[in-house]
């Protein structure tokens, strides 16, 4: 009973002092960020290209053109060496992104991306180069804080499938079940 009490009191609390019930409206503004989509991770070995694997970090762009609509830039890097096994390699992608439900302080999208993925690896004086691709279905949500009105928060979900030669991999997006992504707005 005095559990149900403290949360009807916290309900009345945030309704009281909560603003205006109004979406954020993004429509002509461009963002600058950084999240964990459509990128990866090198190691060489054996047969290098295989022994790929996966991370996700990159930057990217974010400009909504109305406020349905919307497109992302995604560029990410990677380089890494040990003992001369290593690689390296980019993230060079895209997303189309629309906006399906609007609530106070956030929106809920749904999109589709595309990446081209250039990777070099190299386990001694043998060195493999390729270029995969990476095509992706997600639903979002974008979540801003009142006080902070042009910081978002994004965390995506959905279905990716990565390419590279003689490897892929099909899966809950980003190699995992969930990607997060914070930017600021102008």
């Amino acid at each position: 009973m005095k559990t149900a009490k403290t949360v009807g009191l916290a309900l009345v609390l945030l309704l009281a002092f909560s603003g205006p019930a109004m979406a954020v409206d993004l429509t002509n503004r461009i963002s600058f960020g950084f999240n964990n989509q459509l990128s990866f991770g090198v190691v060489g070995g054996g047969d290098v290209l295989t022994n790929a694997y996966m991370t996700n970090q990159s930057f990217s762009v974010k400009y909504w053109a109305t406020r349905d609509i919307g497109i992302e830039g995604i560029f990410g890097f990677l380089y890494s060496d040990f003992e001369n096994v290593g690689g390296w390699g980019l993230t060079l992608g895209g997303k189309f992104i629309y906006n399906i439900i609007y609530e106070k302080q956030l929106n809920i999208y749904t999109g589709g991306g595309l990446a081209f993925l250039p990777i070099h690896t190299y386990d001694g004086d043998h060195g493999e180069t390729n270029t995969g691709f990476g095509v992706m279905a997600f639903v979002g949500i974008e979540f801003f804080f009142q006080e902070l009105p042009n910081l978002g928060f994004d965390v995506e979900t959905g279905l990716q499938y990565l390419d590279f030669d003689e490897y892929r991999q099909f899966g809950s997006y980003g190699g995992g079940f969930t990607s997060f992504g914070i930017r600021y707005y102008f």
